[in-house]
């Protein structure tokens, strides 16, 4: 640095003595140039500190996730923020509503529907430069919320759809997805009320490629559910009626999600969770924003928000969700939680049936299938 700047006055003074030559010999004297007005700085725009940002959110989710727990790091770093919410009863009425011209903000998908929204233009892209805690997400869940490269949703709650049965009812224990489907249980069988599930499930039992189910094995699976309705206590479509009918010994057994499994085990009611022959489901819940919406910014910041750890640590604890925030399943200590995700056995991810996208075609026959089973008399 010393020798720069040696150099720099070298030049300096260099210069001036040529300066002072030509003015003797003659030269006229370069003008001194004019100085440039000083330009005043533009004030730089501040940004509203959390605790003062205000405005309004809307979000389309699933009954349960309104509850402030499951938002709370956003309820707590904007709390002059109005976010209200609307329930979907399905990803069928999620996605319906949204093509509808539903004006949520921010809406709640699940894996096997991502591609609707996208095709049909009905979610922005995410910059995820300005998602904080993107990095505490692994690449695996980051892939599910792309499409064709970009980064339209994130991830952020997962977990398993199998066989959940009373084992003091069922002594004898289950080993298949047949068992939704077996007349000793009847009056006494749960199945979620949901079409492409119904379709999954038949697939499972007969070997069939359940993103290739032909005409003639849609028509075999509508036959089988059909007949299955007649055993059938009840279509569940939230995990309290699910839990209830265990709870009172009305249901012994059930298409359900692990949370129900670690709930009634809480509960003290004795229920075992299936890893069926055939090999469990597994979904991913993801977030996307409106196309088009004048609060992006913001919805940005709720997604950050749901990726934080005391809103994972709720849908975990709660819910008993897996949570896309990798730290937070780090921390799981629990056993009974341990022993819903099957963390000590790698084996059940290993033979699991993971949902795959649907095409149009088939979201609206497998929809159309269920409907008219539920209205055979």
């Amino acid at each position: 640095m010393v020798r720069r700047n040696k150099s720099l006055l070298s030049l300096v003074g260099l210069a001036m003595i040529i300066s002072i030559l030509l003015a003797s010999c003659g030269g006229a004297p370069t003008p001194a140039p004019t100085a440039a007005p000083t330009a005043v700085p533009s004030p730089v725009p501040t940004e509203v500190p959390p605790a003062e940002l205000t405005g309004s959110l809307s979000v389309l989710d699933w009954a349960g996730y309104d509850q402030p727990d499951f938002w709370v790091d956003f309820k707590n770093a904007y709390p002059k923020v109005n976010v209200s919410f609307e329930i979907g009863a399905s990803d069928a009425d999620i996605y319906s509503k949204m093509k509808a011209g539903d004006q949520a903000d921010v809406f709640h998908p699940y894996t096997g529907w991502l591609q609707f929204y996208v095709a049909n233009g009905l979610v922005e892209e995410i910059d995820t430069s300005k998602l904080t805690n993107w990095s505490k997400v692994p690449d695996d869940f980051k892939k599910i919320g792309q499409i064709d490269g970009k980064q339209y949703f994130i991830p952020w709650d997962w977990g398993y759809s199998s066989i959940l049965y009373r084992t003091d009812k069922v002594p004898e224990g289950i080993t298949s997805w047949s068992a939704l489907l077996d007349p000793k249980f009847k009056g006494h069988i749960s199945m979620w009320d949901d079409g492409p599930s119904a379709v999954e499930v038949s697939s499972y039992i007969h070997g069939w490629d359940e993103t290739k189910v032909t005409a003639d094995q849609l028509a075999q699976v509508k036959q089988e559910w059909t007949a299955q309705s007649k055993l059938n206590l009840f279509y569940w479509s939230g995990e309290p009626e699910l839990i209830q009918g265990f709870t009172s010994g009305d249901v012994w057994v059930a298409y359900a999600w692990q949370g129900t499994y670690a709930q009634l085990l809480a509960k003290g009611i004795p229920v075992a969770y299936v890893n069926p022959k055939e090999g469990r489901n597994s979904w991913v819940g993801v977030y996307g924003i409106r196309k088009g919406t004048p609060n992006y910014n913001l919805a940005l910041k709720f997604l950050d928000a749901k990726l934080g750890a005391a809103t994972g640590n709720n849908v975990v604890n709660e819910f008993y969700y897996g949570d896309a925030n990798q730290d937070v399943m780090n921390g799981i200590t629990d056993e009974t939680l341990k022993q819903a995700f099957g963390i000590n056995d790698p084996s059940i991810l290993q033979h699991t049936n993971f949902t795959p996208n649907l095409t149009a075609e088939q979201r609206d026959a497998w929809t159309a299938m269920w409907t008219e089973v539920k209205a055979a008399p």
